[in-house]
């Protein structure tokens, strides 16, 4: 009981299930195309359902993917001019001026998870 209510007091924000541990999301800003790279090291299958951007994201952020995920398996979401595989939009979205308050913010079966540039 006393943990539930340490939890609930956080603005909204509820603890990851036991199973996002092994979710890795890695976005490389800087590229040209962008890539945000979503793993799965669960022990069972996730979807990725949606891809965006942390600062400022854009009007039609977050992209809907659901894009399955067995065990081990990862997939790379790509933005930007040159981008040709699993493209989310042909036009960047993430800021490089921003710093660290630019990522992306993935959200998965299993949980919500942000990688920052």
């Amino acid at each position: 009981m006393l943990a539930l209510a340490l939890t609930s007091g956080m603005g909204g924000i509820s603890p990851r299930p036991a199973e996002a541990a092994g979710v890795n999301v890695s976005v490389a800003c800087k590229s040209n195309p962008e890539k945000t790279r979503v793993e799965n090291n669960t022990n069972g299958r996730i979807t990725v359902k949606k891809v965006g951007s942390i600062h400022q994201p854009r009007s039609n952020e977050p992209f809907r993917v659901n894009v399955r995920l067995g065990r081990g398996q990862s997939v790379t979401f790509e933005s930007g001019y040159d981008a040709n595989s699993r493209t989310l939009t042909r036009q960047y979205i993430y800021d490089n001026e921003a710093g660290r308050k630019e990522g992306a913010r993935v959200r998965t079966s299993v949980g919500g998870f942000v990688d920052r540039c």
